[in-house]
């Protein structure tokens, strides 16, 4: 075999890898879609008070199915288009938890890469912050305080990572979380303000009849 013959051989070989890499990318990518898609859709769900358990079981399968796609391209895994589908189901994951008051499972367990389960995280202080709002919408002042401490607490443990967007890109989500709860402190204040003030013009009302 000539040197051109060979290298030849090689070039061919790596088409070969390649195109099969693209193939296995377009499984993955579809997966990933799905993940997203059935993830939304859980948290719609969490927000109206449906049961999704099942929905949170079918994207995991999801996630199985992707591992077993990228075993032989171990690199696709940690590809950006994955993470926002892993981020979509690490959010809805841990909401569903707080919402049903069980343990969240921690990354390993659900097949996706610590990065992304941070950045689902972050993603939870915002859909707290829905449920504040509706409780306030509710008057009820209580549970709206107390979903409030959990937003802070997420908050605080968001603070505590400090690494280049290289390795984790969360400083847009920190600064985001630091605000929402802020926000949502200043929105309590002002439907307590609001309701006291109701009580003592029922209290003026109540005196002139």
């Amino acid at each position: 075999m000539s040197e051109m013959e060979a290298l030849n051989q090689i070039i061919e070989d790596i088409d070969d890898q390649l195109e099969d890499k693209d193939t296995v990318r377009e499984l993955v990518m579809k997966s990933s879609r799905a993940i997203r898609r059935i993830s939304k859709n859980v948290i719609q769900d969490i927000h109206r008070g449906n049961e999704c358990r099942e929905d949170i079981q079918e994207a995991l399968e999801e996630v199985s199915k992707i591992k077993s796609l990228v075993e032989d391209h171990p690199e696709l895994y940690h590809a950006g288009f994955l993470r926002n589908g892993f981020q979509e189901l690490a959010e809805a994951h841990i909401l569903w938890s707080m919402a049903n008051d069980e343990d969240p499972k921690p990354p390993e367990e659900l097949d996706i890469t610590p990065s992304a389960y941070v950045l689902g995280l972050a993603d939870v202080v915002g859909e707290i912050r829905r449920m504040v709002l509706d409780e306030l919408a509710e008057g009820n002042v209580d549970r709206a305080r107390r979903l409030h401490r959990k937003m802070e607490d997420i908050k605080n443990m968001l603070m505590e990572f400090e690494y280049p967007n290289a390795l984790l890109p969360i400083k847009n989500k920190q600064d985001m979380a630091r605000n929402l709860v802020e926000k949502t402190r200043g929105d309590i204040a002002n439907s307590v303000r609001n309701e006291r003030l109701i009580e003592k013009m029922d209290d003026v009302m109540e005196s002139l009849d």
